[in-house]
C-alpha cells in the first residue's frame, strides 16, 4: 500500500513538471521575434513543462535548428542563436541569446514564363505587381506569397494550368543582397469548356447558367470563376459551392468545368426580438421559401409587433428579371402606426425593378399604390397616393454590416400624386452621403461620417401627408429624441416639414475581436420650407454605442442623450438595438 502511495506522490510531483520563464535577447524586430516565439516550443508548449531539467534543456537545445529558420525567413541569414539555463529556488530561467547579423535586401526578382516552350508575355509580372519591393528584407512568405500571385495572374489570362519549374535564391555575401530567379511553366493557353453540374436536386439548369459569368470558348480567367462561385453563394441556395476544372483539355482544347454544390434547406421561419425605449420591445416573426420554381425565387411573408407599430409584409423577388443582375421584387404591405406626430393605418402594393451595375453602383425605378388613414394629428384625412419611388446608389465601401473604408452615395426621387386631390401633386428628394475613414489599423479606430439632406418640392406643405413629410429622430439620426418628433411644432404636436438635413459623426473603436465602442453626435433641423434656413434652432444629441462582433455582423446598442431636450416630448434617453453598425 505504501509503495503505491508513494508510487502515486512521485507521478503527481512529475505531473506539475519545472515552472519557467523565456527571455528572448538582442533581437530589436518586433515582426522578427513574434516569428521567433512562434516558432518556438520553448514558448508554444509553456504550459506543457518538462518533468525535469534534462527534459527542459533537451527541448531548449532542440528550439535553436527552428528559430534559426525562422530568422532565415526573416531575412537574417547569418544569425547564430545561443541558449542559456539558470535555475533559482526551483524555477528556471531561459535567456534566448540572438545574433541576428544584417538582414539581407531583395536586390533583384527575374521571372522567366514560358508555355509549351515558347516566350510568353501575357501578365505584368512586375515585383509591384507581386507585393515584392525591391530594397526590401528578403521575407520568404512575400517571395512564396508573390509566386503565388505570378501563378494567380497567369491563371487570369488563360494560364490556369502553369506551375513553378524552377526557383533559385542567390545569396551575395559581399552585399548581403538576394537576387531571386524564378521559371514558371504556362503551360497551354486555356478556354473554357462545356460545364457540368452535380448536386442540383431541386434546383434548374438555367439558375446556373444565369450565375456563370464566362462563355464557353473563351479564355480561361479565374476571376470570372470567383466571380460565379460568389454569385452562387450569394442565392443563398447553396451551403458550399466547388468550381474546378478538368486537368487535361478535351478534343477542342479546352478545360471542361464543372460545378459541384451542396444545397442549403430552402425554407425556414424566423423569430426575433427587439427594444427600443420609444417603440419599447418587439418581436419580428417570418416564413420564406428561397427557391419558388427552382429558380431561385423567394416569396417571404414577415411579420413585425411592437407596442407602437405593427407591420405585415408579404414579398415575392425574382433574381435576372428579363436580364442578368436585373430583379423584380413585388410587396404588399399592411401598416399601423401610432406616434406622438400622428396615428396612421396604410394599405400598399409596390413593384419595383432593381438593376444592378458592376460591384458599384445600384438603380431602381418602381410603381407603388397605397391607401392612408392618418388621425391624431395637425392635418388628419384620408389618402390615395400613386408613387414612382426612383433610386440610385454608388458605393466604395468594403463591407455593408460594417464598412470601415469607402463612401456611399445615395440618391432618392418619390415623384407623388394624390388621387383625392389632383393637384396635390408633390416631389420627395433625399440625398445621403456617408464615409469611413481608418486612422489606426484597418479597424482599431475608424471615423464615420453621415450627411442627410431631404427636400419635398410642393405648392404648399399641406399637399404632403403628415406621415409623408421631413420628421426628425431615428435609429440613423438625431437618435436622442423622441422617434419623428424632430420638426417645427404646433403645441407639442409635429407638424413636420418639407425639408431637414441631419449630420453624424461617429469614433469607431474596435477594442478586440468582438467588443466595439462608438461614442457618437448627432447635429440636424427640420424646416418648414423645401430649403433649409440656416440660421434657425439645430438640435444635438451625444452618445455612446456598444458592438458585439459576430459572423453575421456587429450587434448594435446605443444610448443616446438630447442636448436640447423639449419639455412634455424627449426623455433623458433612448436606448436603440439592431444588427450592423448606424451606417
Amino acid at each position: 500500500m505504501w509503495k503505491r502511495i508513494s508510487l502515486f506522490l512521485l507521478t503527481t510531483a512529475l505531473a506539475y513538471g519545472i515552472d519557467y520563464s523565456v527571455h528572448f535577447i538582442g533581437l530589436d524586430d518586433a515582426a522578427a521575434l513574434k516569428t521567433v516565439k512562434s516558432a518556438s516550443f520553448l514558448t508554444t508548449l509553456k504550459k506543457q513543462a518538462p518533468v525535469s531539467l534534462n527534459a527542459l534543456r533537451s527541448r531548449a537545445e532542440s528550439d535553436i535548428p527552428d528559430i534559426i529558420k525562422a530568422l532565415h525567413s526573416r531575412g537574417y541569414y547569418e544569425a547564430t542563436v545561443n541558449i542559456r539555463i539558470e535555475e533559482e529556488e526551483g524555477q528556471a530561467q531561459i535567456f534566448v541569446m540572438i545574433q541576428s547579423g544584417p538582414v539581407y535586401l531583395i536586390q533583384d526578382l527575374n521571372i522567366e514564363v514560358f508555355s509549351e516552350g515558347a516566350p510568353l508575355i501575357c501578365a505584368a509580372l512586375t515585383p509591384k505587381a507581386l507585393g515584392i519591393t525591391l530594397g526590401k528584407p528578403a521575407i520568404t512568405t512575400d517571395i512564396l506569397e508573390g509566386e503565388q500571385r505570378a501563378l494567380a495572374l497567369l491563371g487570369e489570362c488563360g494560364y490556369p494550368l502553369a506551375i513553378i519549374e524552377k526557383q533559385e535564391m542567390i545569396a551575395d555575401y559581399k552585399t548581403k543582397q538576394f537576387s531571386i530567379h524564378v521559371k514558371i511553366d504556362a503551360g497551354p493557353l486555356s478556354k473554357f469548356g462545356a460545364t457540368s453540374v452535380t448536386g442540383d436536386e431541386t434546383i434548374k439548369r438555367k439558375l446556373f447558367d444565369n450565375k456563370i459569368s464566362w462563355k464557353e470558348d473563351e479564355f480561361y480567367d479565374t476571376r470570372l470563376v470567383e466571380k460565379t462561385q460568389k454569385k452562387l453563394l450569394d442565392t443563398t441556395l447553396f451551403s458550399s459551392v466547388v468550381i474546378t476544372h478538368d486537368p487535361e483539355h478535351d478534343s477542342k482544347g479546352a478545360l471542361p468545368m464543372r460545378i459541384d454544390v451542396a444545397e442549403s434547406k430552402h425554407k425556414s421561419i424566423n423569430f426575433g426580438a427587439s427594444y427600443q425605449t420609444f417603440f419599447g420591445p418587439g418581436l419580428t416573426f417570418g416564413w420564406e421559401n428561397r427557391n419558388v420554381m427552382g429558380m431561385g425565387r423567394r416569396l417571404s411573408l414577415q411579420g413585425d409587433v411592437t407596442a407602437k407599430n405593427h407591420t405585415g409584409t408579404a414579398t415575392f423577388f425574382v433574381p435576372d428579371f428579363w436580364k442578368i443582375d436585373q430583379d423584380y421584387v413585388f410587396q404588399a404591405q399592411a401598416m399601423q402606426e401610432s406616434i406622438l406626430a400622428y396615428h396612421q393605418r396604410d394599405y400598399s402594393v409596390t413593384n419595383r425593378v432593381e438593376r444592378r451595375i458592376g460591384v458599384a453602383y445600384r438603380v431602381s425605378i418602381g410603381l407603388r399604390l397605397e391607401r392612408m388613414i392618418v388621425g391624431k394629428s395637425v392635418k388628419d384625412g384620408t389618402f390615395s397616393l400613386c408613387e414612382i419611388p426612383l433610386y440610385f446608389r454608388w458605393s466604395s465601401a468594403n463591407n455593408l454590416l460594417n464598412p470601415t473604408k469607402g463612401a456611399t452615395l445615395e440618391y432618392k426621387a418619390v415623384p407623388s400624386f394624390n388621387f383625392n386631390n389632383t393637384e396635390r401633386f408633390y416631389l420627395y428628394n433625399a440625398v445621403t452621403y456617408s464615409f469611413y475613414f481608418p486612422v489606426i489599423g484597418n479597424e482599431f479606430l475608424v471615423l464615420a461620417q453621415q450627411i442627410i439632406f431631404d427636400s419635398i418640392l410642393s405648392t404648399h406643405l399641406d399637399a404632403v401627408p403628415v406621415p409623408k413629410r421631413v420628421l426628425g429622430g431615428s435609429d440613423q439620426e438625431l437618435r436622442g429624441y423622441r422617434y419623428h418628433t424632430v420638426s417645427p411644432l404646433d403645441g407639442h404636436k409635429p407638424i413636420g416639414g418639407r425639408s431637414g438635413i441631419f449630420y453624424t459623426f461617429e469614433t469607431r473603436f474596435r477594442l478586440s475581436k468582438t467588443i466595439g465602442l462608438v461614442p457618437f453626435f448627432d447635429l440636424g433641423s427640420v424646416y418648414l420650407t423645401s430649403l433649409p434656413k440656416w440660421h434657425e434652432k439645430w438640435y444635438k444629441s451625444v452618445g455612446m454605442g456598444f458592438r458585439y462582433f459576430t459572423f453575421l455582423g456587429p450587434l448594435r446598442l446605443d444610448v443616446a442623450f438630447p442636448l436640447d431636450k423639449r419639455k412634455h416630448i424627449d426623455s433623458t434617453y433612448r436606448i436603440l438595438v439592431s444588427i450592423g453598425q448606424t451606417f
